[in-house]
């Protein structure tokens, strides 16, 4: 009984390890092609498309850094509307989705964005899985 119990009590331990994930989709187009995703077609990223890459990101950080973007858009009372501008980087945790600029500085959560600059070491955990230049 107690080999039982220690079992499930490690997959507990395992699954809440997963909950650190995030899902890092990124846009390879440029914009001498004019392929940027437009914010009034994020639905893009979800497309199967050979210009959107992913990968995972296993970093506690990493996604405490996105949980607390996340919560800057919803508590913030001078949000920003997003016009139809361009996103390069889609993010996905356990049930939500924000969008990026390409500099990672403009955010997006549903329909309301944050000007939003990221610690540098996350900047470089996103450029370092499609070898881009840290200082873009």
């Amino acid at each position: 009984m107690k080999i039982i119990y220690l079992l499930l009590m490690l997959l507990i331990v395992a699954a809440s390890c997963n909950n650190q994930r995030t899902a890092l989709l990124y846009y390879s187009g440029t914009a001498n092609n004019g392929k940027y995703v437009l914010g009034s077609n994020l639905n893009y990223f979800f497309l199967k498309d050979g210009d959107i890459m992913k990968t995972f990101i296993d970093n506690k950080r990493f996604s405490e850094e996105i949980s607390k973007i996340k919560e800057e858009i919803i508590g913030k009372n001078n949000i920003v509307s997003p016009d139809d501008s361009y996103y390069v980087f889609a993010f996905l945790t356990q049930k939500d989705t924000l969008f990026a600029d390409n500099r990672l500085e403009f955010w997006r959560y549903k329909n309301k964005g944050i000007s939003y600059k990221l610690d540098s070491s996350s900047k470089k955990i996103i450029l370092k899985h499609y070898k881009l230049n840290h200082n873009r």
